[in-house]
């Protein structure tokens, strides 16, 4: 195992392939789900280096136990501290979820070597998250709206209608991959729910009031946008992002939720290094 010793502890990472062209690093989503989900990535290591980690708190890296520390700026320096401890002179950034926010934030510190970014299943606003959420709740059967309305987590009727939730404008999937389980044992609960909130409709945490729309117009890497049709970040948010950053791109997957990597894998990892490529020839 690999790590990488931070102010705030010790940084899991790894790496897969090898290759002359610029690294890749993947940022995961959460905040404080590992990058075990993020499996079908790996397959991009055919033509680059690319480079996982797990943020503080969740996964192989330590344990993060002190609430002031779980805020935005803690992941991003913690994002600088591994490109320096890496000696990276050019990387390109792909952020998934709460992933893409940070790697959008990250950006916007205009870090020196950085050629390009994907976001991807995009969080980069609370307030668009939750004006999503709330559309998207109101396309479930009215008893379950009720129910997460009511907001009592404890009941039959709060699971069921969150777990609906979740099948339509999360996974998607019919089967559940095994890198999902991997996953769920390196969560970190304190992490989510100090910074998010119970759930994924539900903003209680630090980043309540995160917003980087009134400075994605100062994004001046070529972007590439990436959302599933039934996807929980929805491709209308998708293309107000898009409309945000100067000549950012945008690809909707069809068959997917909030998962594309896995619904559409081959098509997804193509869109990613082909836009990859196209940046680097540029």
């Amino acid at each position: 195992m690999a790590f990488i010793q931070t102010i705030n502890g010790k940084i899991w990472y790894k790496t897969f392939g090898e290759n002359q062209r610029v690294p890749l690093i993947v940022v995961h989503g959460g905040p404080g789900c590992p990058h075990d989900y993020l499996e079908p990535l790996e397959d991009l290591g055919n033509n680059r280096e690319v480079i996982f980690y797990d943020q503080i708190g969740c996964g192989l890296s330590d344990r993060l136990d002190d609430p002031n520390l779980m805020t935005p700026a803690t992941f991003v320096d913690e994002l600088a501290e591994i490109i320096r401890n890496l000696k990276l002179n050019k990387f390109h950034l792909l952020g998934q979820s709460w992933g893409a926010g940070l790697a959008a934030a990250f950006a916007l510190e205009k870090p020196k070597g950085l050629k390009s970014i994907i976001l991807t299943d995009s969080y980069l606003s609370t307030p668009v998250w939750e004006k999503d959420a709330k559309r998207l709740i109101k396309t479930l059967p009215k008893p379950m709206q009720t129910a997460l309305r009511k907001n009592d987590l404890q009941s039959k009727e709060f699971k069921e209608a969150s777990d609906e939730y979740y099948k339509r404008y999360v996974s998607r999937l019919r089967e559940r991959p095994k890198a999902f389980d991997k996953m769920m044992k390196g969560f970190s609960d304190t992490v989510y729910e100090t910074m998010w909130g119970p759930k994924e409709f539900l903003a209680t945490g630090t980043l309540r009031s995160f917003d980087l729309v009134p400075r994605l117009h100062e994004i001046n890497y070529p972007t590439l946008l990436i959302a599933g049709r039934f996807d929980e970040a929805t491709p209308e948010s998708a293309k107000l992002f898009q409309s945000l950053i100067p000549n950012a791109e945008l690809a909707i997957f069809e068959e997917s939720a909030h998962c594309p990597f896995w619904s559409e894998r081959e098509k997804f990892n193509k869109a990613v290094e082909v836009f990859l490529e196209k940046t680097e020839q540029a």
